[in-house]
Formats: C-alpha cells, structure tokens, sequence
C-alpha cells in the first residue's frame, strides 16, 4: 500500500513537473516573438515622439507626472512591471493587454502580459513612446473630443482630471457622473498630499475617500 502510495506521488510530481516546464517553455516562446514584433508595434509611437526624446502630443510634463502619480507612480523607474506590487497593473502593462492580446483573459494571460512588459516592451521601447501608446490604446484623444468637444491638449485641469478619472472604467466612471466627481475629488486630495494611495494596487484612492 505505501509503495502504491509513492508510486502515485511521484506521478503527480513528475506531472506536475512536465506542466511546468512545458508552460515555461511556452511562455518563454511567447516572449521571444514578442521582443521581435515589438520594434514594428512601437515604430509609430517612437516616432511620434522623435524616438524617445519628446513628449506625446498633447499633454505637458505637468500633466504626464499627474496622469502617472494616479496610474503608475514608478513608471520611470521600473523596467515594466512594479515588482513591489506584482498584481497591480502598470502603464507598460496596460499597454501590452491592448497590443498584444486579441482576447486577454485573467491568469495565464496575465502572466505572459507580465512578461512580456519587462522583457520585451521595458527594454526594447523608449518611456515617452510607451506613454504615447497608452494615451492611444486607451483612447485618450477621443475621449477628449466625445465628452469635451475639444482636443487633448486643449482641455483645462479640471476637465484633464476628470478625463483621468474615467480612465479605469469609462463607463461607470464618465465625465458629469457623480461617480466621476467623487474620484476627481479623490485624485485632487492625492495630488495635495492630503492622503495616502493604500499601495500601488490602490487605483481608487481609497485613503482619499473621507
């Protein structure tokens, strides 16, 4: 009985084993064709923004650092991901969920998105064309035009705010909402200083919410 006992778990270790391997491999492979197509992805974001060296268009340095405190806090400084808060999603990371996924689903997915964002998109693309590609996958300029009726760059604070507000969910989150407001009020208290994000993952402002 106790040798059937083993036999059956070294089975499920070697099993287990076999999945592992087989699923680094696979993402290891995911990652090695992600590198070569992310030059050809990123060719129009470099260049919108002479290859790293500028800004997108549209927004100042003012309005890049209040879109990032709210976004991503060490989007200059990470290679892609936030090792300090793994789950939570990065600017890099947003941009691979829309680039590189034609059906992004929750676990594996996000995994390779992880991947991908720091060994792929993180080394290979300069931090100003990353941002010009997430004002563009998450339609930024748009969304400027459809509840503002003006241009990206020519929206004033409060209404660049409230666009930022909506940028996690749109639909719940839209500009006039009440909804839009209160997290407007929020991200205005953060940017003061008068309250803490509760970590990375904190894309609501809890602490801010009193």
């Amino acid at each position: 009985m106790a040798d059937s006992k083993r036999r059956i778990f070294f089975v499920v270790v070697a099993v287990a084993v076999a999945a592992f391997l087989g699923l680094a491999g696979y993402e290891a492979v995911s990652v090695a064709l992600a590198r070569v197509a992310t030059p050809e992805i990123f060719a129009h974001y470099e260049e919108a923004t002479d290859n790293g060296a500028t800004l997108p268009a549209g927004l100042s340095s003012e309005r890049v650092e209040t879109l990032l405190a709210v976004q991503d806090p060490s989007f200059w400084t990470h290679g892609g991901v936030d090792w300090s808060a793994p789950l939570a999603t990065t600017v890099t990371q947003s941009i691979v969920k829309r680039l590189y996924f034609e059906n992004f689903q929750k676990g594996f997915s996000k995994i390779r998105q992880t991947l991908i964002a720091q060994f792929a998109v993180g080394p290979l693309t300069s931090k100003n064309a990353q941002l010009a590609a997430f004002i563009d996958v998450n339609g930024l300029e748009p969304a400027a035009q459809k509840w503002f009726g003006k241009a990206l760059a020519e929206l004033n604070d409060d209404e660049f705010l409230s666009l930022v507000a909506t940028n996690n969910d749109p639909e719940d989150y839209a500009p006039g909402t009440p909804a839009n407001a209160e997290r407007v009020r929020r991200i205005e208290k953060y940017l003061a200083g008068l309250c803490e994000r509760q970590g990375f993952a904190d894309v609501w402002l809890e602490r801010c919410s009193g």
